[in-house]
């Protein structure tokens, strides 16, 4: 429980593992707000054109509206998503090391989460495409009595969304970030929990950051063509968040499993017939797992119907999603130590192949019963 290695984690793959949903949330908030500025900054007439943007875009780039009005608030929402993120997880933190896994947050709550996320960064990117006036209500807007304490309304606008999210931020956790709070469990000391949680999300800031301020920024000098950009990114962020919630929930309507017949010929699955079946002694199969920072290897499974399965998963020095072992098919869902073992016993008797996968759907192997 080296706290600077688990700054190091946070700063090189903690970060890069998160980008998916918390770094799409993110750009969600600065396009959203750098939209909402662009509305602001010009005038009524040239608001008609912006409601026709794809006619008028040339005119709109050649206007002399200017955002430089805003560039002060430029660090207003990123530092204040990422400040509530790392308090929420500093809290998160000490209450796993007080409480201990009685206080982990259960799967279906992860996954909620997880589709409210993609959920939003859709609407996010359908706003900025202007699809249809309903999207403008993914802008989250701070209540009243919030605009009174903060006097200047344009900053408690730009400081309430990314407060709230970066604090929601906890509920949507990456797959290193979950072998953190497993760490911060099984260390037993509230204070050591959250030491454990602030050095991994500080390690994970100076990334976000960057992302933000570039979204900023970018969206200043080149708004149509970035928030376009933008959109595209966002829509793409919120179907691999959607496909993760379907493959760990085991769907028939996975990408994966659509294209399936497509890349069937050219993987090894087309070999499963021939493939040695589970070992089996005393009457029951038996079947290692090891669930690496990679991936799960072996990650194609074949084993006979109604013969007990005894199915070992096991880590070493894992810190990524696989440690977060989900099997839906088989009611198996555990979050594993960086280094460690557990076994689950079972008796398929539905022949067919079934996905099991990490807690976001980032890594999958199959298990076929036949």
């Amino acid at each position: 429980m080296n706290l600077w290695v688990i700054f190091l984690t946070g700063l090189t793959t903690g970060g890069l593992s998160c980008l998916a949903m918390q770094g799409g949330l993110l750009t969600s908030i600065i396009a959203n707000q750098k939209d909402r500025e662009f509305d602001e900054s010009i005038s009524d007439k040239d608001k008609d054109k912006k409601n026709k943007r794809k006619k008028y875009a040339k005119t709109l780039q050649q206007s002399n509206f200017s955002l430089k009005s805003f560039d002060d608030l430029d660090w207003m929402p990123v530092g204040m998503f990422l400040l509530t993120k790392v308090v929420a997880h500093v809290i998160l933190g000490f209450l796993l090391g007080w409480l201990g896994s009685t206080l982990s947050l259960s799967l279906g709550v992860r996954l909620v989460f997880q589709v409210f996320t993609a959920l939003f960064m859709f609407g996010t990117a359908m706003n900025l495409l202007d699809v249809h006036p309903i999207f403008r209500y993914m802008v989250f807007q701070p209540p009243k009595f919030i605009q009174k304490i903060v006097r200047n309304s344009t900053k408690s606008k730009a400081l309430f969304a990314p407060a709230l999210l970066g604090f929601l931020t906890v509920f949507i956790p990456c797959g290193i970030t979950q072998a953190m709070e497993v760490l911060a469990i099984s260390s037993g000391n509230p204070f050591l929990g959250a030491l454990i949680m602030f050095s991994f999300i500080l390690g994970t800031t100076p990334l976000f950051a960057i992302i933000g301020i570039a979204t900023a920024k970018l969206s200043e000098g080149w708004h149509e063509k970035f928030m376009k950009f933008a959109a595209v990114v966002l829509i793409g962020m919120a179907i691999y968040s959607i496909n993760g919630v379907l493959i760990v929930m085991d769907s028939s309507f996975t990408i994966n499993k659509l294209v399936s017949p497509i890349t069937y010929f050219f993987s090894d699955d087309r070999f499963a017939n021939s493939l040695d079946l589970a070992s089996i002694t005393n009457g029951v199969q038996k079947i290692n797992i090891k669930a690496l920072s990679s991936g799960y290897s072996p990650n194609y499974v074949v084993v006979k119907s109604g013969v007990p399965v005894e199915l070992t998963v096991s880590t070493n020095d894992t810190y990524s999603c696989a440690s977060a072992f989900i099997f839906k098919e088989f009611g198996i869902s555990v979050f594993l130590k960086p280094t460690d073992s557990q076994t689950f016993m079972f008796t398929p008797t539905k022949r067919g192949k079934f996905t099991y996968s990490c807690s976001m759907g980032m890594y999958t192997g199959i298990l076929e019963v036949i």
